[in-house]
């Protein structure tokens, strides 16, 4: 059995990797992260979903549970750093062992295969799926609560690149390079789904912090700059990338 909100516990787990494997980078992730100038920071990292086998896995009725009955399952992390580390971040996570749930039931899970996944060619409009959902949000006027948008509301475009164009400059600023200039005139958004799937996440279940997340998953295509697309897939599409949100492939 698996709790359905198992990101933030997967999340810890790969903050726990990092920090066995090289203490000083994930210490950099969890308490630093990419700074811009007005300190506002971003992990720069995301993953997907846990993905099983067609037909080995079920939602228990009228729970928070889901039932596993594959002994396989594929995660796809992604991270923007240096091409010069990658090999030796992926190499962290070689032969560690997980257990991820919560107080009420837990998988057992150890790797198998680690793959690196050849960079995707990105020219102009690129089609990319979610392999976890995209948070975008805003807070309303006179109200501490955030305000969880779906595609095709008001603003969300904007704040969907935004965000974007934040993570790649604070990448830029951290690595010491010359931030790029976008104009969002020329970047375009557009959602292929008519109803995206609404995802209700619960990070830290059963705890005083306790929230609740609301994301999507959709198809979506994308017209930008093929460095920013990169930041994108690299480090996730919209908000709480590094909790299990906004992860996403490009579609051939």
């Amino acid at each position: 059995m698996l709790p359905l909100n198992y990101q933030y516990p997967l999340s810890a787990w790969i903050y726990k990797v990092l920090e066995r494997g090289d203490k000083t980078f994930s210490e950099f992730l969890h308490s630093e992260g990419f700074r811009m100038e007005n300190q506002k920071s971003f992990k720069l990292f995301t993953f997907s979903n846990l993905q099983f086998p067609y037909g080995k896995w079920k939602i228990l009725h009228d729970t928070d549970r889901m039932e596993v009955t594959s002994d396989t399952a594929t995660l796809i992390l992604a991270f923007q750093i240096p091409i010069a580390i990658e090999k030796f971040v992926a190499g962290l996570f070689k032969e560690q062992k997980a257990e991820i749930g919560d107080r009420v039931s837990t998988i057992k899970m150890e790797m198998g295969n680690i793959e690196m996944q050849p960079e995707p060619e990105i020219n102009g409009t690129v089609r990319i799926k979610t392999l976890s959902p995209i948070v975008v949000s805003q807070k309303a006027e006179n109200q501490e609560q955030e305000q969880y948008l779906k595609p095709g509301d008001a603003g969300y475009e904007k704040l969907f690149f935004l965000n974007l164009m934040d993570k790649h400059n604070a990448y830029q600023r951290q690595m010491k390079l010359e931030p790029d200039q976008f104009d969002l005139e020329t970047l375009h958004f557009n959602c292929m789904n008519k109803n995206p799937k609404s995802r209700l996440q619960t990070i830290k279940a059963f705890t005083k912090e306790q929230t609740k997340v609301r994301g999507f998953l959709y198809e979506f295509e994308i017209t930008a700059p093929a460095a920013l697309i990169k930041t994108g897939l690299d480090s996730g599409f919209g908000a709480m990338n590094a909790q299990g949100f906004g992860c996403g492939e490009v579609r051939i």
